[in-house]
């Protein structure tokens, strides 16, 4: 394992070093809303938001988005619809896809607007490995491919850019063979993804709450992994943009109660949020972050954003 630390901490480093002449860019953080559009999601909104998610298409969530876009007319909105369903690794996958779409996606999206479905920059499908097989392993990578390939294709074809992917945090598991093998299958659907003018989504989250990149590799900057496999077996996708659509910090099996920011301090997420942000900056693929959640707590209590809604407004602003 040191051996591969090694290796990634070459590759950050070589990374840092290509991009350390770059320009600054805006800040990459933005939210991810649920349930509700709080008074606290109004005010980091107005405040140079560049990207933001939102789960489903209630009143309050398309209001989110409606002045979001009024705002930004440039940033980068993501919509995920909620879909409680399972497929199994023996269904067909292209059919799986279309069964999807007709009993999940499409309910939801068919009463939008014209105007409202174009202020949709990019539509999600499944949640990580909630509905589908997808990472445990690479037959298992092949099925979450063909499935993906399919529903890209539909959306498109619905008038939306697809978000494919959507990997939890520490996905694909394994070593860095397993990794390179698992994700190698994935490949197709990332090619369909950008021929369409979509994106992908892997979920940011730090287990161990660190700053230290030969740590992060493995949770918050899993990604870069990926584009390192990329430069050796798919160079046609290292412009490939990539957003995460979920992030911040996340249990690391230690913290029942709290596996979300509150286990420690305001202070502590505050530093490593801006921490996290530079490092993203360094990443010209990356579109931000949509840190989890804000509007509902009753669910998410130890992930809320509501406490530090004030300062991330002000971060943003003064980022931008």
């Amino acid at each position: 394992m040191q051996r591969y630390l090694a290796i990634f901490s070459c590759l950050l480093v070589s990374t840092a070093a290509c991009f350390a002449t770059q320009p600054a860019v805006s800040s990459k953080i933005g939210i991810h809303l649920i349930n509700r559009y709080t008074a606290g999601a109004k005010k980091i909104i107005a405040a140079n938001c560049n990207v933001i998610k939102i789960l489903d298409t209630t009143p309050q969530m398309l209001a989110a988005l409606s002045d979001f876009k009024k705002l930004h007319p440039r940033g980068v909105a993501v919509l995920r619809i909620y879909t409680p369903t399972t497929y199994k690794l023996q269904d067909d996958p292209a059919a799986c896809a279309h069964d999807y779409w007709n009993k999940w996606l499409y309910p939801s999206l068919k009463n939008l607007t014209p105007q409202q479905k174009k202020l949709i920059d990019y539509l999600e499908g499944t949640n990580e490995c909630d509905n589908t097989p997808c990472w445990h392993t690479v037959e298992e990578a092949e099925w979450y491919c063909r499935f993906w390939s399919e529903l890209a294709k539909i959306m498109a074809d619905n008038g939306f850019k697809p978000c494919v992917g959507s990997l939890p945090v520490g996905s694909p598991p394994g070593p860095p063979a397993e990794i390179e093998a698992k994700l190698k299958a994935f490949i197709p659907a990332l090619r369909m993804a950008k021929k369409l003018g979509g994106a992908w989504s892997y979920h940011a989250y730090t287990l161990k709450y660190t700053k230290d990149p030969e740590i992060e590799i493995w949770y918050s900057l899993r990604y870069r992994q990926f584009y390192s496999i990329f430069k050796r077996y798919a160079p046609d996708l290292l412009d490939l943009p990539i957003i995460l659509t979920e992030g911040g910090v996340d249990n690391d099996g230690n913290h029942p109660q709290k596996p979300g920011w509150k286990r420690d301090s305001e202070e502590k997420y505050k530093d490593w949020l801006r921490w996290f942000d530079a490092e993203m900056k360094r990443d010209p693929y990356v579109i931000g972050v949509t840190l989890f959640e804000i509007g509902h707590p009753e669910n998410w209590d130890s992930f809320d954003l509501e406490p530090i809604a004030d300062w991330l407004a002000d971060y943003l602003g003064r980022a931008n």
